[in-house]
């Protein structure tokens, strides 16, 4: 029988508290000194993207209506068209579709636990929340809406994010906006029902193809519960690993990779008919995902033949499961799965295409599961000296380029957008380490952890997804050692 297994596993993978630095410059927003001027300024766009062939949430028991993805695009726009246009620059109030009361929902009751008492430093009031809170509604993203796609090139490479759980789309705006920047047209889907308090009813499909889902979105038009940190469910239904809670996970999985196929499929439409028409290079896709999302971008990397590449952020990998559990769980030959399939790989263990792995050496969270997994699952503990060891040996085991780093002092919100990013000054820095509890650290700053993932990332997705070979030298160095990044790779040429 499976050992029960802390709640610390629901928590690795609901808590996606994050943490980002102060925001590039943009377009019109003013320029630091001697700060380089990125190649191109940052449009944006909110549409829905839907899949009829799929129910609205089958994970979450909603088995009717079409699955609708609100969904963020970000693309190359010429600094000049900015320049001269009156283009309005996105807000994060943007993100909620102008709700204030979805906002402070999204602040205050989601596992991110962006600003709350309990989660701030020593001596900040409630008025000094709710200010800060009322203020990032209305801060200023670095992106304009609906701004022109720069015609500088015949087509542009596309990059897939995938958010981690109760996440949203804005949860690696830093690198979106940073990849956007330099050539590269990035999509980002909210998992409806693993996104906390996704406005549904902003739909413009509510009242035709979506009409049967309207009994199951609250009276503000969101769908979700605060019980559940605003979404219908989490990828584990207990604290235990259990046969049926990995069932829940297994399809939590492959609910997120379907949600992947039909952003790819909107990516064939938009390259047919609109402002990106044939202006698509959808030869070699790549993908990203932070958290939960690193372990989908892991999964899809395997069951879906269009992602060429892709970037795993502080991803969970799991021990494989399957000799544990009754054969009755185990789905059948011909059914697609991502760890619980009868046989062969288990597909977030296995890397077989170009990956980049980045975690934090201090993710108390991953390394707490993974040490909890371990016990049940009689694999290797985590150590001091391996403080991932599931997905180190992916790393080692991997036939195909492969990239690892690892950041001292980081941890799991690190790379992350959230409060620590949004308000440093308000979010507390000392930390306790893992493996040395009675010893204390102050987290590496926001500002060095999305430095090293924007930069990395966009060499990452230079070499494999534009195929600029000559880049790979950059790509292989380690230019953030004195920083705390130790960083390996295997099975380049």
């Amino acid at each position: 029988m499976i050992k029960a297994i802390s709640i610390a596993f629901i928590l690795a993978l609901t808590l996606t508290a994050c943490q980002l630095p102060p925001k590039n410059q943009l377009g019109k927003l003013p320029v630091a000194l001697n700060q380089p001027v990125l190649p191109y300024a940052v449009g944006s766009q909110t549409v829905f993207v839907h899949d009829s062939s799929r129910p609205y949430d089958s994970v979450g028991g909603v088995d009717v209506g079409i699955r609708s993805l609100i969904t963020e695009i970000w693309y190359p726009v010429e600094h000049r068209a900015i320049n001269s246009g009156d283009y309005q620059q996105a807000t994060y109030g943007d993100y909620v579709f102008g709700d204030r009361d979805i906002h402070r929902l999204m602040m205050t009751q989601t596992t991110f636990f962006h600003l709350t008492p309990d989660t701030v430093v020593a001596g900040t009031s409630q008025a000094d929340i709710e200010l800060a809170i009322d203020e990032l509604f209305s801060r200023k993203r670095n992106s304009f809406i609906n701004a022109p796609l720069s015609a500088s090139q015949a087509s542009y490479p596309v990059l897939v994010m995938t958010h981690g759980d109760a996440g949203s789309r804005y949860n690696m705006e830093s690198a979106s906006e940073y990849l956007a920047a330099h050539g590269y047209i990035v999509i980002a889907p909210e998992h409806t029902g693993n996104s906390p308090f996704s406005l549904t009813a902003k739909d413009p499909e509510i009242d035709d193809a979506l009409a049967a889902v309207k009994p199951f979105l609250n009276a503000d038009g969101s769908y979700g519960s605060v019980e559940k940190y605003g979404q219908t469910y989490t990828p584990l239904i207990s604290g235990s690993a259990t046969a049926k809670a990995l069932v829940q996970l297994d399809d939590a999985l492959l609910q997120r990779v379907g949600d992947l196929r039909a952003v790819l499929k909107e990516l064939d439409r938009m390259n047919s008919i609109g402002m990106f028409a044939d202006r698509l290079n959808l030869s070699s896709i790549g993908l990203f995902g932070r958290s939960f999302g690193g372990t989908t971008t892991l999964a899809a990397l395997t069951l879906e033949s269009r992602f060429t590449a892709g970037a795993a952020v502080v991803p969970l990998v799991l021990p494989d499961v399957r000799a544990l559990l009754p054969t009755e769980f185990r789905k059948p030959k011909g059914t697609e799965s991502v760890i619980l399939n009868a046989s062969g790989i288990v597909s977030i263990e296995q890397i077989n295409k170009p990956t980049m792995l980045l975690s934090g050496a201090e993710d108390s969270l991953i390394i707490g599961v993974g040490a909890a997994l371990a016990e049940s699952f009689s694999s290797e503990l985590p150590l001091p000296t391996n403080p991932l060891p599931v997905l180190r040996k992916s790393y080692e085991d991997s036939q195909a380029p492969v990239i690892w780093g690892l950041l001292e002092d980081s941890n799991h919100g690190s790379f992350g957008v959230s409060g620590p990013y949004w308000w440093p000054e308000l979010k507390p820095k000392s930390k306790t380490r893992f493996f040395a509890p009675h010893d204390s650290f102050d987290l590496v700053s926001s500002n060095v952890a999305h430095d090293i993932q924007r930069k990395k990332l966009l060499q990452f997705f230079d070499v494999m997804i534009k195929g600029k070979a000559e880049q790979q030298g950059v790509l292989l160095q380690n230019q953030f050692l004195e920083q705390g990044l130790q960083y390996e790779f295997r099975n380049f040429k």
